[in-house]
């Protein structure tokens, strides 16, 4: 059977996210987020260390960061809980790009108020952008979040302004060109000791 076209996936719906639980699901209400923002202001200190500033950035180098984050429930306890991260970027006469990535979490519970997250760095931003400012709206032409607990998918939820839904990247995604490590754990980014109290718990990498 041929990989169908980038057209083939434009097909009708706008926002597809795991209901609350139906038809045995486990995690309900997933709703992925994007936002710009700028660098964390933390103002630390160290004795004997003089301040480092940063470079000035670069003509055309962005400023900004993707946050790419999930908001969700769960139906149950999860030892470990991984989130699979993805990005369909389109920029007219270039080919369109397949950005993906994962974290995983560890002693998620049960309940509502379920947060993850995932970003992108400034000077990848530039280079997706094709060297102009990237903005969601102009640039991201859908993006989800893929649960997977012990190697089984457990819930998905997907936002698309044309009308793209997940079964449909899964069928094309290997005829699309891909974008390796440009989304970045928390603890990979500025905003590590941020919010801790707010998103669950990331497991530990090695």
């Amino acid at each position: 059977m041929p990989k169908p076209s980038l057209f083939a996936l434009l097909v009708a719906g706008t926002l597809i996210s795991s209901p609350l639980f139906a038809a045995g699901g486990k995690i309900g209400n997933a709703v992925p987020k994007l936002t710009l923002i700028g660098n964390p202001q933390l103002n630390v200190t160290v004795p004997g260390m003089s301040p480092k500033l940063p470079r000035p950035p670069a003509p055309g180098e962005s400023k900004v960061w993707l946050e790419f984050e999930a908001d969700f429930e769960c139906a149950e306890d999860f030892p470990e809980l991984t989130i699979r991260y993805g990005l369909l970027i389109a920029i007219p006469g270039k080919a369109t790009k397949l950005v993906e990535g994962e974290v995983t979490h560890v002693d998620v519970t049960k309940g509502k108020d379920r947060h993850s997250v995932m970003y992108v760095a400034p000077k990848t931003l530039t280079k997706l952008g094709d060297g102009k400012p990237f903005t969601p709206q102009t640039h991201v032409k859908a993006y989800w979040v893929e649960f997977i607990s012990q190697g089984e998918s457990v819930g998905v939820g997907i936002k698309s302004s044309a009308g793209v839904t997940f079964e449909a990247v899964k069928a094309g995604k290997d005829a699309l060109e891909k974008v390796n490590d440009a989304l970045l754990g928390k603890h990979q980014t500025p905003f590590a000791p941020l919010f801790t109290d707010y998103f669950e718990t990331f497991k530990a990498t090695r």
